[in-house]
């Protein structure tokens, strides 16, 4: 035998020892379909919850035409349990009354606080990040451009941009 035909025929007898029949076609359940809960009209949003490395941002699902909305109720609701498991967790006051907010064409988006908010710094955060996100992707702007200006209870303002 040949040097050369040795390194084939090897070849061949190694993948005929493999045993691998033809089988057809074998049934596998039915066709794969969307995730369950997910329409045509469902889409994300990104709110930012606490961690013990800062803000994590996470998505949730929402249906229908206002994501401002929609993130600013996910984030008044805080963690699901599986965020909390992960160990998020939220300075928002559980229930507290979704901010007023106003996009203008230019300047910063203007959030007003209502009685049901404190003034703790992270959960300010957790709402700038929130809200700052939001704009951005419908804006298609970038994060770190989008300023906010919060206008609390007391009078006081400051203004912010999202730095998770």
């Amino acid at each position: 035998m040949s040097r050369r035909l040795a390194p084939v025929l090897l070849a061949v007898a190694l993948t005929a020892a493999c045993a691998i029949t033809d089988t057809g076609p074998v049934p596998a359940g039915p066709a794969a379909t969307a995730l369950e809960g997910v329409t045509s009209r469902s889409a994300t949003v990104h709110v930012y919850f606490s961690s013990a490395l800062g803000l994590e941002r996470v998505s949730r699902l929402y249906r229908g035409t206002d994501a401002l909305h929609a993130a600013l109720e996910a984030l008044v609701q805080g963690p699901d349990a599986a965020e909390r498991a992960r160990g998020l967790v939220s300075f928002v006051p559980p229930g507290a009354p979704l901010p007023l907010v106003r996009i203008g064409p230019r300047g910063p988006v203007d959030v007003r606080l209502s009685f049901g908010w404190g003034i703790d710094r992270t959960a300010e955060r957790q709402l700038v990040c929130t809200v700052a996100d939001t704009v951005s992707t419908t804006t298609r702007t970038a994060l770190g451009s989008v300023r906010v200006k919060i206008h609390r209870v007391d009078g006081s303002t400051g203004t912010r941009t999202c730095m998770p």
